[in-house]
């Protein structure tokens, strides 16, 4: 059995929603066990899974009380077990992690380094290796490292690999948590809203997760939830040309989907770097 000496307060907690995640959750759940920083407890929350999802969570957390499993008895969908996790953690410092990632494993440990040394800092993100549809490494993106650049990001932008953050219990205190009313947005809605009520962000320039993407070709169904959640928001924070934009990055996504376009990130090569 294994356990951090301050179970009972762990210096992080790390949450994590999965919903069929079988092919993945293995790998994703042993890319944080073997971190080197080992104090913390991993939250997920099982989002109705139809799979094996349940049983292999649960192996694991016979063999590691770090591990907790909470059980949704329907899909809530991602917002509402986020924060379900984040009502149930610990620690003053909150990691989110997806179940398809793999954490390098130094993330955590660098990452609760930066936020000991900049007590100001609210939000810190990491860049990130793209994983292509077949598992394959093809590209490191670095976000926008400064507080500065990242309030001045366009509506478009994103501002973290959403699985790569940790965020201490005061965000959630001044911003409040995830937004069920965004789906498929949730991370961008939220990040906002964290702006507007003055929190402060950062990103690490190392690429401390691998980022699953699929091709970054989504269902019908996610990019017409994700549309709606777009113009929701362009809205409620009277962003200026929000709706050109958000119907700009829903052209974009359904053009990846009927394969009219191939997006810049994934043709580039192994080694390379590319700042978004």
């Amino acid at each position: 059995m294994t356990e951090s000496a301050s179970a009972q307060n762990p210096r992080v907690s790390i949450v994590m929603a999965a919903y069929n995640e079988e092919r993945d959750i293995e790998k994703a759940i042993e890319s944080i066990i073997t971190q080197t920083f080992t104090d913390w407890e991993l939250i997920i929350v099982d989002d109705g899974s139809s799979d094996n999802t349940v049983s292999l969570i649960q192996g694991f957390a016979e063999q590691d009380s770090r591990i907790k499993l909470v059980c949704n008895e329907s899909n809530q969908e991602l917002s509402a077990s986020l924060n379900i996790g984040v009502g149930l953690a610990k620690a003053d410092l909150i990691a989110r992690a997806d179940a398809d990632d793999i954490n390098l494993p130094n993330r955590l440990a660098k990452q609760v380094e930066f936020m000991d040394a900049n007590p100001d800092v609210d939000v810190l993100g990491t860049a990130a290796y793209l994983l292509d549809a077949e598992g394959r490494r093809v590209n490191a993106v670095v976000y926008p490292q400064s507080h500065a650049e990242l309030t001045e990001l366009s509506f478009v932008k994103n501002h973290f690999f959403h699985p790569s953050v940790i965020i201490r219990r005061r965000f959630f205190e001044t911003a409040g948590l995830y937004d069920p009313g965004y789906p498929n947005a949730e991370d961008k809605e939220i990040w906002l809203r964290g702006l507007q009520a003055g929190c402060k962000y950062a990103n690490l320039p190392d690429p401390l997760i691998e980022y699953s993407t699929d091709g970054f070709v989504k269902s019908w169904r996610s990019i017409r939830k994700h549309a709606l959640s777009l113009f929701r928001m362009a809205k409620k924070l009277e962003v200026k040309r929000g709706y050109a934009m958000a119907l700009l990055l829903s052209a974009y996504t359904a053009a990846i989907k009927l394969k009219l376009y191939s997006p810049r990130s994934l043709r580039m090569g192994p080694s390379a770097r590319q700042v978004e």
